[in-house]
């Protein structure tokens, strides 16, 4: 039990979830919300504001969780939906001080029901706001920024100028491009898939092209009965090498183990990964982007 708490805590006060996505997109409207909130509750009743503080200091932590799809998946309804909850929020607040209240239970309910719309509403987008702005902090700390792919195609086109097959490599690059998305939405599942198959489509166009310039080094790609090798030793034939200083040490995973455990668990048995196993996908997929060109240079010029 106690090392499950830990684990949590872990989760929560992780650097990497308050990076500069959350801190100029995220806390500027939770701030926000969180004042006028404390404001109208300390004109109301300031005995609650003791409690109020706390507490949404705490939903902002535990986000977190969510953040991170601890115990369970949590799909936000994204930034500006997230942001539209709030407004609504600050609007049943004002509310009260516009309209007239009826002095009876009718009017008492009244406030209560408005009270209830604001506090809901504000609980939604601190939780959706905050897990957004946490999600993309994550994956930009493995450096998977919205236009990392768009430079990479830029890179590999300059550094494999006339790398037979090229068109075809690059189509797998643009086919990264939905990783983001994933992660951002919480689908980790599909966020290892898609590593997963862009990395093999663009070893695939890689394969054939090198291939087709030496049919001598089929034998780094095939079996001797023409089937396909094992990707990660496709990867280890051509020399390939990991970055061993990418991501965090406590999420690092070996290709190895992403295809042969993860990707298969998650393929064929309904595997959740968890954020440990997603973010070690992540790092592997920048890892190859950023080392991959050199490793086919170097191939190339070995002919």
């Amino acid at each position: 039990m106690k090392s499950v708490d830990l684990a949590k805590l872990h989760a929560i006060f992780d650097w990497r979830l308050y990076g500069q996505t959350f801190l100029l997109h995220s806390l500027p409207f939770l701030v926000i919300g969180f004042l006028i909130q404390s404001y109208v509750i300390f004109v109301s009743n300031r005995q609650v504001l003791a409690f109020f503080v706390p507490t949404a200091f705490g939903l902002v932590l535990m986000c977190a969780l969510g953040a991170k799809n601890v115990s369970r998946e949590f799909h936000p309804i994204g930034y500006y939906l997230g942001l539209l909850f709030l407004f609504a929020s600050l609007l049943a607040e004002t509310s009260t001080f516009l309209i007239r209240v009826e002095n009876s239970l009718y009017g008492v309910f009244q406030i209560l029901l408005v009270f209830s719309i604001s506090i809901a509403a504000f609980v939604t987008s601190t939780t959706h706001v905050a897990v957004w702005g946490q999600r993309v902090s994550l994956r930009e700390s493995a450096r998977l920024t919205d236009d990392f792919f768009k430079k990479q195609k830029e890179k590999w086109k300059n550094e494999l100028a006339g790398f037979p097959n090229l068109d075809n490599v690059l189509e797998g690059l643009d086919d990264g491009r939905f990783v983001a998305d994933l992660f951002d939405s919480g689908s980790f599942n599909l966020v290892v898939l898609w590593s997963c198959n862009v990395m093999e489509e663009i070893i695939d166009a890689a394969a054939q092209g090198i291939i087709s310039k030496e049919p001598a080094k089929r034998r780094l790609f095939k079996k001797e009965d023409g089937s396909p090798e094992r990707y990660p030793l496709q990867l280890k034939n051509l020399g390939y090498e990991a970055d061993p200083e990418s991501g965090n040490r406590d999420d690092q995973v070996s290709i190895e183990a992403l295809w042969h455990k993860i990707r298969n668990d998650v393929a064929h048995r309904n595997h959740r990964p968890t954020f440990s196993e997603t973010y070690g996908a992540l790092t592997i997929l920048v890892s190859f982007m950023e080392r991959m060109p050199n490793t086919l240079q170097y191939c190339e010029l070995s002919s």
